[in-house]
């Protein structure tokens, strides 16, 4: 905490507009020491690059269909920064329960992949592990990754919930989640704020973006996401949060500027597919 004055004074500017100072990468690098007491929620943030990074691998081990054109494997541009490499993540996706990366690895990962074994079982699921992950989130220590789990949480399922809906699938047999949230779900599905307004004002907007197409919808919930990192914790302007929320943000602006159509169509398409 002794630190955080003078770390939050510095931080650049980071807006949804504004150029980028860096990259997440080096921003991180240049204040490790400062970052120091925060390891644990960092790491917790920081694990959502590497289920982007696992679902491209997954994607990769999918065989092409043979009528298609004939194309050289390409590299896999992972994202940063990242905790697993992706010889790492090859390794793990092999034999998950005799490959785990260290003793620590989140018990959620594992449990996806030892239900599902294929490589298309698990792309076709992987909804349910970006759903697992936001909810792990909300039983870290920290309260505020408690927090952004909760309203991460929310706006999965309900992405989920919509895309349900849309197939003309029951929700009850597909929707899965905090159990709170979806059974809330399920109990106000004909209402236009699902039920979940109290919680999260913001969900009406969220479900009026389901008519965008894939990556411009992902695109808007970012910029909310991002406001809410931006609107965290003004009564306490020096606080571990506002770290956690500058960084939050940064990764989201950091994924965007990462991204070209392709990429993003192939990372974001479990959203809308399932």
């Amino acid at each position: 905490m002794n630190f955080n004055h003078y770390l939050v004074g510095a931080l650049p500017k980071l807006t949804w507009d504004s150029p980028l100072p860096s990259t997440l990468e080096k921003f991180l690098d240049d204040n490790w020491y400062q970052l120091e007491s925060i390891m644990d929620p960092l790491k917790d943030i920081l694990l959502q690059n590497d289920l982007y990074n696992i679902e491209m691998v997954l994607r990769t081990q999918i065989p092409r269909s043979k009528a298609g054109p004939s194309m050289e494997p390409k590299p896999i541009e992972i994202y940063k920064p990242n905790y697993l490499e992706v010889d790492d993540i090859v390794k793990f996706l092999q034999d998950p329960f005799h490959n785990l990366p260290d003793d620590n690895f989140p018990e959620f990962i594992l449990d996806y992949f030892l239900q599902y074994r294929t490589p298309q079982d698990r792309v076709d699921h992987l909804e349910d592990l970006f759903i697992s992950y936001f909810v792990y989130l909300q039983n870290c220590e920290r309260r505020f990754i408690r927090y952004y789990g909760r309203v991460a949480t929310v706006i999965r399922t309900v992405l989920a919930a919509q895309r349900i809906l849309q197939l003309g699938l029951n929700l009850e047999e597909h929707l899965k989640g905090d159990p709170y949230i979806v059974q809330t779900i399920l109990e106000n599905r004909s209402s236009s704020d699902l039920g979940l307004k109290s919680i999260f004002p913001e969900i009406v907007d969220i479900i009026n973006l389901f008519t965008h197409e894939p990556v411009d919808l992902e695109h808007e919930l970012d910029k909310i996401r991002f406001k809410l990192m931006e609107e965290v914790g003004q009564e306490s302007p020096f606080g571990d949060h506002i770290i956690l929320s500058y960084i939050i943000g940064f990764q989201v602006r950091d994924i965007w500027n990462t991204l070209n159509k392709e990429r993003g169509d192939l990372m974001l398409a479990h959203i809308m597919k399932g």
